[in-house]
């Protein structure tokens, strides 16, 4: 079993956040309807085109990304990045404005807001052993409900291809149960000629992801209820099971 078979999320709707593990910077990308224009990198072994020294930080143009999607961005170790539209905004940040997203970098929280006005940022990616602890800032809800859509139709491509995405009813109810923590076994996955059953189960908010990971079936256990996405004639359903022997 491999973390990418295995998706662990906790949702913050306050913050604006989802910290996970098992969704790796690939994986957001392509969950993702509308491509970041620039990138700047805030912590990374990645090395371009483009280096900015007023930040001393590279970054990476829109016409560059692709060469910044093939890395594996996991051997970096941290991998911390914020997007932004125009290069000239990277020119007009005020000196707090640099402390604040270096802070940002290297402590993996902002110090005050994760987003900048001069820069327009969507997201904020903060990654260490990327795919094994991410937590990306969303600054509009609905985009993180359109990756969390997306998400598992497409970890299930090896497996079959052309699987609709999740619908927006079974979303919301998923960003919910995400509030609470929630474990989506990708693994034991049930597949048979007609449908896919994927089981997750609502485990509560937990930081120490060796311990989800390695104690998995123990917490899916004490979970109160068991639930199922069911793939089916080319729809979604969520079912609440009686848990399983």
């Amino acid at each position: 079993m491999k973390t990418k078979d295995v998706i662990y999320m906790i949702y913050n709707e306050n913050e604006q956040s989802v910290t996970s593990m098992g969704i790796e910077f690939i994986d957001f990308i392509h969950c993702l309807t509308v491509e970041p224009n620039n990138i700047l990198l805030l912590a990374s072994g990645y090395t371009g085109e483009d280096f900015h020294h007023g930040l001393r930080l590279e970054f990476v143009r829109k016409e560059n990304l692709n060469d910044l999607y093939k890395e594996n961005v996991y051997a970096y170790g941290d991998f911390c990045w914020v997007d932004f539209d125009e290069m000239i905004s990277l020119d007009d940040l005020a000196p707090h404005e640099k402390a604040e997203l270096l802070y940002l970098g290297h402590y993996k929280q902002p110090l005050r807001s994760p987003f900048f006005e001069k820069l327009n940022n969507k997201f904020v990616y903060l990654a260490h052993d990327d795919g094994w602890f991410n937590k990306i800032f969303y600054k509009d809800k609905n985009q993180y409900m359109d990756v969390l859509g997306r998400l598992v139709s497409n970890k299930l491509k090896p497996y079959q291809q052309n699987v609709q995405p999740l619908g927006q009813d079974i979303v919301e109810q998923l960003a919910l149960f995400a509030k609470d923590g929630i474990l989506v076994d990708l693994y034991r996955m049930i597949k048979s000629r007609n449908s896919i059953e994927i089981q997750f189960n609502i485990i509560g908010k937990m930081m120490d992801f060796d311990d989800v990971y390695n104690n998995m079936e123990r917490h899916k256990a004490k979970s109160n209820s068991e639930y199922w996405l069911v793939y089916k004639k080319g729809e979604w359903t969520l079912q609440l099971k009686a848990k399983r022997s």
